[in-house]
């Protein structure tokens, strides 16, 4: 059974006026990383300073990275043949952004089952204050060094839902 983890980086919380900055993913079977993924987008807009002061992702980064649709279609070139998708609030952030950047850019996107860590941790484990991606790596003594870099990230909720997994 093969699964993709994958996060984004963005220039802020609206799908429609808001752009992808960084993909960030990793091909997953038995468990084990097979394969990773991880570019930086060029946004053809500035990214805000309160954007790239918790990302660390500045516009000199982006200046000459691929251009969207690019990056958008070796990404669907990434994930098309896997069993589902898997992300830390992926079902309200992550995916629809993904959709939205899919259609802007009229590359073709095949719908994909989603497994979100932050709704599979609230069903294994209860009552915690915050189901947060740090959260969750501070409960299971899981190191994230780079936070809110993409592929960082995903290495994190990977370990997270193999966590999961085991409850």
């Amino acid at each position: 059974m093969s699964y993709v983890v994958f996060d984004i980086e963005t220039t802020g919380l609206d799908t429609w006026n808001d752009r992808i900055i960084e993909i960030g993913a990793v091909k997953v079977e038995g468990g084990q990383v097979i394969e990773e993924f991880n570019m930086l987008i060029n946004p053809g807009v500035p990214i805000p300073a309160n954007v790239s002061a918790i990302n660390n992702i500045y516009d000199n980064m982006v200046a000459d990275a691929k251009l969207p649709g690019e990056v958008l279609y070796r990404f669907h070139e990434f994930i098309k043949d896997t069993e589902y998708l898997v992300g830390h609030n992926a079902k309200r952030f992550d995916y629809p952004f993904l959709q939205s950047e899919f259609d802007r850019h009229f590359v073709k996107f095949n719908p994909f089952v989603v497994k979100d860590t932050v709704w599979f941790a609230r069903s294994k484990i209860k009552g915690l204050r915050s189901y947060s991606l740090a959260a969750l790596c501070r409960i299971f003594n899981i190191k994230n060094e780079d936070a809110h870099r993409a592929l960082s990230d995903v290495y994190a909720t990977h370990y997270v839902y193999l966590e999961l997994l085991k409850r």
